[in-house]
Order: structure tokens, then sequence, then C-alpha cells
């Protein structure tokens, strides 16, 4: 059986790994336009500071271990079409063009950067970053930059101003709404910015409309104030890229992914899809969602190698968000759905807060109607994952929040023992 796989994200990488594991007589060869090996994201911002990624990739999914696992790489090529019918698609790369044939496709092509429709987006010096090779370019011509606009407030935003400030840059954050405005609650989003540092320079409530210059940026114009900026990096998400599942004609849902099923399928039975292009039912509605989110695309990549390797296993946490980055330091946690995916899925739901002050942390509960906890998110100095480990043990399983409440703090915990034993503290 000849598996072919078209992109080289966490699903594609993932997929080419599990289905070697289910299947090893398989010949699996992945397509990339990439050149250089895969790498964690969060965490591209590193290449801001080292521009030489060698150091940044994910072992597990190396050259040299997908080799080494019998799976052809074939790397700098482009997929420009093909036809689902004859079972072939067209590459074109360093060697050519050549049709190549395959039994099982998956498409692993990602999303393209949605920067918004202003003028000036294509002056130079005007940046997204969808790749480690697009963050290692800026990485190279950062010396002759001092003032930097990132427009964006999701986990690859927030780290990126985090990164060029720490390279003492002065970093300038546009926020359109609130911070992580689908992710967190509104208050979570208050919690968290009161907690960036004051270097940074938070613009909340504002959108660009153009950026300035001439040939080269000069600023970026926020109505009626302009900010003066020797680069702009848009932050700002993706949309799927569906350009060579239309020219296989496989069907496109009304959110602009490719429409997959449980186990990854598409509308054409030898097509499988994962990642940043699909939309995926949520599991709760059964409505259509967008998750471009690494950790999602891994799992999604994973039931795809199974799949596409003949083996039935089925896995239930596919579409579970879980999203985890220590930013300024501070532990961001998001499982699940926040009110705003909620709403957007048409749950009905209600949300409670608890702190631990001598932790100072603050926690957000999503549960549905019927009292089931269907997400979470945390902020906190330390200990975030502890917390956000309970949350999704609860989530992943369904539970009823009042029958399984979270833990009392360590010290509540503590002091409760003490009290009944010693009777009370004062």
């Amino acid at each position: 059986m000849k598996i072919v796989i078209v992109g080289y994200g966490p699903g594609g990488a993932t997929a080419a790994v599990t289905a070697r594991l289910f299947n090893s007589k398989s010949e699996i060869t992945l397509i990339t336009e990439e050149t250089l090996e895969s790498h964690r994201k969060p965490g591209a911002s590193m290449a801001l500071e080292f521009p030489d990624t060698s150091g940044l990739n994910i072992e597990d999914w190396s050259f040299d271990t997908l080799s080494e696992k019998r799976v052809e790489l074939i790397t700098g090529t482009q997929v420009t079409g093909g036809n689902s019918k004859s079972k072939e698609i067209h590459i074109e790369g360093p060697s050519g063009k050549k049709n190549l044939q395959y039994d099982q496709l998956l498409l692993a092509t990602g999303g393209i950067p949605a920067v918004p429709d202003i003028p000036g987006t294509d002056l130079e010096g005007v940046f997204t970053i969808q790749t480690i090779a697009d963050t290692s370019a800026i990485g190279n011509q950062l010396s002759g930059m001092q003032s930097l606009v990132v427009v964006g407030a999701g986990f690859s935003g927030l780290e990126t101003a985090e990164r060029l400030l720490s390279l003492g840059k002065d970093v300038h954050l546009v926020v359109r709404s609130r911070l992580m405005r689908k992710q967190l609650e509104e208050s979570m989003s208050v919690e968290l910015q009161s907690r960036l540092p004051t270097q940074l320079n938070v613009h909340v409530g504002k959108s660009p409309t153009s950026v300035a210059g001439n040939e080269h940026v000069e600023g970026i114009v926020l109505g009626d104030e302009t900010i003066a900026a020797d680069a702009v990096l848009f932050m700002t998400g993706v949309r799927p890229n569906i350009e060579l599942a239309e020219k296989l004609g496989v069907k496109i849902g009304k959110l602009g992914g490719i429409v997959v099923d449980d186990l990854m399928k598409t509308s054409i039975d030898s097509i499988f899809a994962v990642g940043d292009c699909v939309e995926m039912k949520d599991s709760l509605t059964g409505k259509p969602l967008l998750l471009p989110i690494g950790s999602t695309a891994a799992r999604a990549g994973r039931q795809a190698g199974v799949t596409i390797a003949g083996g039935s296993k089925k896995y239930d946490d596919t579409l579970r968000r879980l999203q985890y980055d220590r930013i300024f330091d501070t532990d961001i946690v998001v499982i699940g759905h926040s009110s705003t995916t909620a709403n957007e899925s048409g749950l009905k739901f209600s949300v409670q807060y608890f702190e631990d002050p001598t932790e100072f942390a603050k926690v957000a509960l999503v549960t549905s109607e019927s009292g089931q906890l269907i997400g979470g998110q945390v902020i906190a100095p330390r200990m975030g994952a502890r917390l956000g480990y309970e949350i999704l043990e609860r989530v992943e399983s369904g539970a009823i929040l009042k029958e399984r409440p979270l833990l009392k703090p360590r010290h509540a915990r503590l002091r409760e023992y003490l009290e009944s034993t010693f009777g009370p503290i004062q």
C-alpha cells in the first residue's frame, strides 16, 4: 500500500509515525515545501533570538528519525494538483515535475496567515510567522530594528512579543478586542493583561487601518494614531489552506475547511485530512469547528495515521482543546470550551471563577446546562499545570463539577487537617 502525506506540521508528522507503527509494510511518503526540520509551535519565537534553528527541531519528527522509520521525505517540493479518480498527485520540486501515485492520501496542508485587508501589508518589513524559516528570516534582520509592532494577542502573538522584549526591543502589542479572546473569559483576559510587564506597550481595543511607509514599513496606523515602527508582525491567526483539496474535489464546509468525519476521512474514501485545513464536528453539539491548534492537529494525525494504515482503533480525545504555555512568567492553561467557543457552538453554559490568593492563581470553569465541566482556564505564576491537569481529567471523564470539584489549595487542605486534629488555629 502506498500512503502519501502532504504536509510536515504536527498533523502530517504524527500521521507518518503512527501509520508506520500500525503498518510495517506500507510505502509511506511525506511531501513538504519546507526544507527545515519540524519544530514546536508556539516555540518558533526562539528563532528570533537564535536564527540558527538546528537546536529547535522535534527529535521524534526529525528527518533522520523519519528516515529510520522508513518514511520517505521529499522536501522543498510543492504539490500543484492531482486527480482523485486516478489516485495521483502532481509535484514540482528541485528534481522537476512528476506524478505520484497513492492508495491513501492525507492532506495536512495547514493554514494561510489571515492578514487584515488594509493598505501597506505588502511593504518590506511586514511579516507573518507560519514556519520556523519565517521566524529565522526575521531573526537575521533584528539587529537593524528597534521598534516592532505585534498585531494579535493569541499564544503566538504574546510569545513573540515576550521574545522581542527580552531582546531589548521597543515592542507594541496591538489587540483588537482583548487578550486571547477566544480562549479566555473576559475577566481572565483582564487578569492576564494586569500581569504583562509595563515595558510592553499594549494597545487594547484598536485595529490597524493601514501600514505606513513607502517601500519599507515606517509605522502602523490605528485610526487617528500612528505608531512608528521598523517592522510589523501580523499574528492574527490562519485560514484553512484548501487549494489542493479543492483541486481534488474534496468537500469544503461552511467555515471554509475540509469536512472530515471522526476518522479524519474526507468526502472521498481514499483521502484524509488533518490540522488547520480541516473543520471538525464539536463532540457535544455536532456543529463544525475550526481548531488551528498544534496539539489538536497532532491528535488528529494520530487518528488518521491509524486509519490509513488499516487499523481500527478510534481515539476519543481527538477534538480536545489543550493549550499550555508559560509567557511573561505566567502559566496560561486553556482546556476545552471557553464561553466564546461554547456560544459559537450553540451550547448553554455557565462560568464559575475561583482564586487561590496564596498562589496568585485565577481559574475559570465552564460548565454545560447539566453541570458537566466542558472547559477551563488557569492563569498562575506557577503550578498552573497541576490545576490544568485537574480540569483536563474532569473534562475528559465528563464529570459533573458539583460531584467532583477541584481540590482546594494545599495550604487550605493542610489547615483543615491541622484544625480537625489539634483544634482551631488562631
